[in-house]
């Protein structure tokens, strides 16, 4: 059993001081909890996901916002939230049947909860640790801070405010091996509604946040910026958006079925499993968040000290100052921080001679060495920025921090104007691995390097400006399993024994081939056979290859980058490590995928983590099964890397 719920009520008030740091953990036990957000209606989809939550029975329940659609009214909250989850919320007193014993369920307000008389509906109905609008959970290995994200938050939403102030104290005092960090609004996200939240992309990661929980878009989205995994789950039953192009971090995309998110921690606080699972009962996503999160080392490409060439004569140079092979002899150069106006400045640039109409743009060039390009998985990339920024590496845009979309020139504006704490903040983006590896020409090349960067003010007569940026290499780790790595493979339609996932079953009569393995793509390197009929085609091909490794106790998480059309379990040294696009439970030779993958999702690699605790000295054996979405399909696809971090 889990124990009783212990609530630490530290109230996050500026006239109350927090409380000392706790004492010993409590015995750790496993945590279960599930994850809904923008769920807050009577709509069939949200009793479906009601239904979904009730049957993982989870231990409590946390919320992504939007509890009470339309407009957070007292008239509506009960029949939006209590008719779904009254047995996990205490006290009850609505009409919807008898309340839990102890409160079960932690909500975080969203925009339309405040959409009444600042949220009072809310906060009448819900009974929450501190001010109820922000506190924090403790259960076992597991902490949860829950956020205001709303910008009527009297404590204010920006990583300088009384309630971020808060929320670094508590993540500091916190002991637990996770700390998950829940908000409504999300920081990053690939919606074309909302999209990315600039204003709260705090360093989560640097107050110790092992993951970020958010809504807000009615999507699921995983993404990994600066090394934090960061959740989006706005598929709880209001509606479902669309994705615009994929943000710079974004590892996992989904918006087809409502659903929730089951988040697993074990006894020893070791590993937090996180599903996505659809009210249909098909789990997704998987992914494996190893204790203290995922870290994998960066070297420092571009230090916020590098010195710059910079043009700060209002006049724009031409395209090409971009590139790497643009002659930039005739800038000026400086250490940073460059700027104006703040004082602190070690190179202050010019402005022109009228403080009524100061230069609106300035542009700068670092050039910078590297190796082996191949050495890194992604790009982390800070920009100090007063007042917007547009980063380019090598003649590639890669960064845009609050500038509008678009075209822009020498005239064009900042979004907002910065000020406080802003001004001094590297503001975070990260650029995928795809754009390292996969598309030509690469962002870094071996040897020659530029990052360049424009600078834009917010208005002509801005009294100050500045600028740094730092760009960090993210290791990508050792390869054990290289994509193209040659698979044994049973496609005869046939299913092996139920040993056949174990390191010591012999697959010597399997036939073997190198990857990209399937058919009906242009790009295999060994095709699989489907049966003799187009229309009745195999269901399940299953595959198996082995790897060596050595010291498997010194690798901190397994990545793994899987190409799979259409679902796929996962087992490595014959233990099921992960599963996408299958159900939970029941899998046999003929379950059929939940989804027919299509177009990036088919040809891609998703990125996920496994557990590495399943790893052995010596030879490895990992082993997947792969399903097809219906009998007709007419194309099959599989591929897969993994590397170890140390």
């Amino acid at each position: 059993m889990i124990p009783t719920l212990l609530l630490a009520l530290v109230p996050p008030q500026e006239s109350t001081p927090l409380a000392p740091p706790r004492g010993a953990l409590e015995p750790l036990a496993p945590v279960r909890f599930a994850v809904i957000g923008d769920y807050g209606t009577t709509s069939p989809e949200s009793f479906a996901v009601a239904a979904l939550v009730h049957a993982l029975e989870p231990r409590f329940i946390v919320t992504v916002g939007d509890n009470n659609y339309p407009d957070g009214k007292a008239s509506t909250i009960d029949e939006n939230i209590g008719q779904h989850f009254h047995d996990f919320i205490h006290p009850y007193t609505g009409n919807f049947g008898a309340g839990a014993d102890t409160n079960h369920f932690f909500p975080s307000l969203g925009n339309h909860d405040w959409g009444t008389t600042d949220a009072q509906p809310y906060l009448d109905y819900f009974e929450l640790p501190g001010n109820e609008r922000y506190y924090e959970v403790h259960r076992g290995a597991v902490d949860v801070f829950v956020l205001d994200s709303d910008e009527g938050e009297p404590d204010g939403v920006t990583s300088t405010s009384v309630q971020a102030q808060w929320l670094e104290l508590a993540l500091a005092r916190s002991r637990a091996p996770f700390k998950f960090v829940v908000l409504h609004h999300a920081p990053y996200s690939s919606s074309e509604n909302h999209g990315s939240q600039e204003d709260l992309q705090w360093p989560f990661r640097e107050w110790g946040a092992s993951a970020v929980l958010t809504g807000h878009d009615h999507l699921y989205e995983r993404l990994s910026v600066r090394g934090l995994t960061y959740l989006v789950n706005g598929l709880g039953g209001r509606s479902r958006y669309d994705f615009a192009a994929p943000v710079a971090g974004s590892q996992m995309r989904f918006n087809a079925l409502e659903g929730a998110q089951l988040v697993e921690v074990d006894a020893r606080g070791e590993l937090a499993r996180l599903r996505f699972i659809t009210s249909s009962g098909v789990v997704v996503d998987d992914y494996a968040l190893p204790r203290g999160g995922i870290d994998p080392g960066a070297r420092t490409l571009v230090p916020r000290t590098a010195t710059w060439s910079y043009l700060d004569g209002g006049v724009a140079p031409d395209a090409r100052w971009i590139t790497a092979g643009y002659d930039d002899s005739s800038w000026a150069s400086g250490p940073a921080e460059l700027g104006y106006g703040e004082g602190d400045e070690a190179t202050t640039v010019g402005w022109g001679t009228d403080p009524s109409n100061r230069h609106m743009t300035s542009w700068y060039r670092h050039v910078f060495e590297v190796g082996d390009p191949h050495a890194y998985a992604e790009l982390e990339l800070g920009l100090l920025r007063d007042d917007g920024a547009i980063a380019y590496l090598n003649g590639v845009e890669i960064a845009r921090s609050n500038m509008p979309e678009g075209p822009v020139d020498a005239t064009t504006p900042a979004r907002t104007s910065t000020s406080g704490g802003e001004e001094t903040t590297f503001f975070p983006s990260a650029a995928p691995a795809e754009l390292l590896v996969d598309v030509a020409p690469r962002l870094l090349a071996a040897g020659r390097n530029v990052l360049a960067v424009e600078l834009h003010q917010r208005a002509a007569n801005s009294t100050d400006a500045s600028f740094a940026a730092e760009l960090r290499g993210v290791l990508a780790g050792d390869i054990v399993l290289a994509r193209g790595t040659e698979w044994r493979y049973r496609d005869d339609g046939v299913p092996p024994p139920a040993s056949w996932i174990q390191p010591g079953f012999d697959d010597g009569s399997w036939p073997a081939g190198p990857a990209p393995l399937g058919y009906g793509e242009p790009d295999l390197a060994t095709t699989l056979a489907f049966g003799g009929d187009p229309g009745a085609r195999h269901v399940t091909t299953w595959l198996r290859a082995r790897f060596t490794l050595e010291r498997p106790a010194g690798v901190r998480w397994l990545e793994c980058r899987l190409r799979r059309d259409d679902g796929a379990i996962l087992y490595l040294n014959g233990q099921e490590v992960a599963r996408f696009n299958l159900p939970a439970a029941g899998v046999g030779p003929t379950t059929l995928a939940g989804f027919d993958l299509g177009g990036p999702d088919e040809s891609g690699f998703l990125g996920t983590s496994l557990d590495p605790r399943r790893l052995v000295d010596g030879v490895n054996t990992l082993a997947v099964e792969l399903h097809q979405a219906a009998p007709t399909s007419d194309d099959l696809a599989f591929d897969l890397e993994l590397r170890a971090h140390r």
